[in-house]
């Protein structure tokens, strides 16, 4: 996208003084300039200029082909599941870690280590124990 704004811009300026600050930022971020936003309207036409100058071709992005882009407009318009979010194999993953810690505790720990669990949320940990499920694990998967 940058790189069609920065030729309609080149386009449809004639002189570089003409340039806005906007335009100029939009020019050097295509050119891949450090720090384009920095400096005032003239030194960013300096930059601008020196670029010019020197001929330096602007970076080439390959476009996208139609099936590429029919196949974004599918994934763009289908319900993503709350299972295949990175909030839900975090939380996944957090539960299988903390059953791996559960069963390496002494059976003499048990008691106390269940007892802080429950104490934990309303529900209590153990709830998750028995079902082996989380609040996102019922028969109608949730989307997004």
């Amino acid at each position: 996208m940058r790189e069609a704004v920065s030729k309609k811009i080149m386009e449809q300026s004639e002189h570089i003084n003409s340039l806005t600050r906007v335009e100029l930022t939009t020019l050097l971020k295509w050119h891949k300039v450090l720090k384009p936003v920095v400096g005032k309207v003239d030194e960013r036409r300096a930059k601008w200029k020196v670029i010019l100058e020197s001929g330096k071709a602007a970076p080439y992005h390959e476009q996208w082909k139609d099936g590429e882009e029919g196949a974004m407009i599918k994934l763009e318009s289908e319900a993503v599941s709350m299972r295949e979010t990175a909030f839900c194999c975090l939380k996944e993953q957090h539960k299988q870690e903390l059953l791996a810690t559960f069963k390496t505790i002494p059976p003499e720990e048990e008691a106390e280590f269940m007892k802080e669990l429950k104490s934990a949320g309303k529900e209590g940990m153990n709830h998750w124990f028995k079902k082996g499920k989380t609040e996102y694990d019922d028969d109608d998967e949730g989307v997004i």
